[in-house]
């Protein structure tokens, strides 16, 4: 996966809030992933989404560290849940990310 792929959702469906996309490590852990897919999912740019410890509470190294591949290359099994700038997040071990939409109906602010 290249580095600009993270910022691509890979499947989604607008009307319900819900987008899925992928990580990888080392170009391209869940602390980027995340706000990335939050980014193209709203419409704005990634500097206009918030950072991840102030909207979400969620420490973005922390993060990483968890979904981290272990010296012989496995992912650890495990999965992180939490709320970031309206949408719910969840972070799978094998390279997902979800992203549910707290209001779907207004899950594309769309900005011209």
């Amino acid at each position: 996966m290249d580095a600009h792929d993270s910022d691509r959702i890979l499947s989604g469906d607008p009307d319900a809030g819900t987008y899925r996309v992928t990580y990888a490590y080392p170009s391209n852990p869940p602390s980027i992933a995340v706000p990335l897919a939050v980014a193209e999912a709203t419409g704005r740019g990634v500097t206009d989404v918030p950072p991840m410890y102030e909207a979400g509470g969620v420490d973005p190294d922390s993060l990483d560290d968890l979904f981290r591949p272990t010296a012989d290359g496995t992912a650890p099994e495990c999965r992180a849940v939490f709320d970031y700038h309206g949408y719910e997040v969840t972070v799978k071990s094998y390279g997902r990310i979800v992203l549910r939409s707290r209001d779907p109906l207004g899950s594309r602010d769309r900005r011209n």
